[in-house]
């Protein structure tokens, strides 16, 4: 009698699991982003992520972090928080810091016409970033600018 229910329910699959989160806090050095890497690496290792998501994501957190210690307002009294997500189909990654607000999602893209003796110096880091990930958002929020990256891989 309830054969039919068991059968609908199996063609829903299994229920997805629950998404693995790894917090960090950056005190502003940039030997405090070998511990996000090193969590992608582990996650890649266990067969979480594949291995072109997680260097994608390597690549991107890089210039991300490296560009908000550098221009942010990074310290140990106001850290960045950094939060990787390892869902079923993509890893994501959301960085949180305090500081002047600036939306690198709005940034112009770089002039990749010229020579490069030609070209200004700056944002080929950023149009790196747009172009490796397939989630890039920004938002304003308690006077911490927060960018949303994520990267599908099923």
């Amino acid at each position: 009698m309830w054969q039919w229910l068991k059968r609908w329910f199996s063609r829903l699959g299994k229920p997805e699991p629950e998404p693995q989160v790894w917090h960090f806090r950056i005190k502003g050095g940039r030997s405090e982003i070998g511990a996000v890497n090193d969590a992608l690496e582990r996650a890649a290792g266990a067969g979480e992520v594949p291995e072109a998501a997680m260097r994608a994501m390597q690549v991107a957190l890089d210039e991300i972090l490296t560009n908000a210690i550098t221009h942010g307002e990074v310290s140990l009294s106001d850290p960045m928080q950094v939060d990787l997500i390892v869902a079923h189909d993509r890893l994501r990654a959301v960085v949180s810091h305090a500081g002047t607000q600036f939306d690198p999602t709005q940034a112009a893209a770089p002039d990749l016409e010229g020579s490069i003796n030609e070209r200004k110096i700056g944002g080929l880091g950023l149009h790196l970033v747009r172009s490796m990930m397939d989630e890039f958002s920004y938002e304003f929020v308690d006077g911490r600018n927060v960018l949303r990256l994520g990267k599908r891989f099923n």
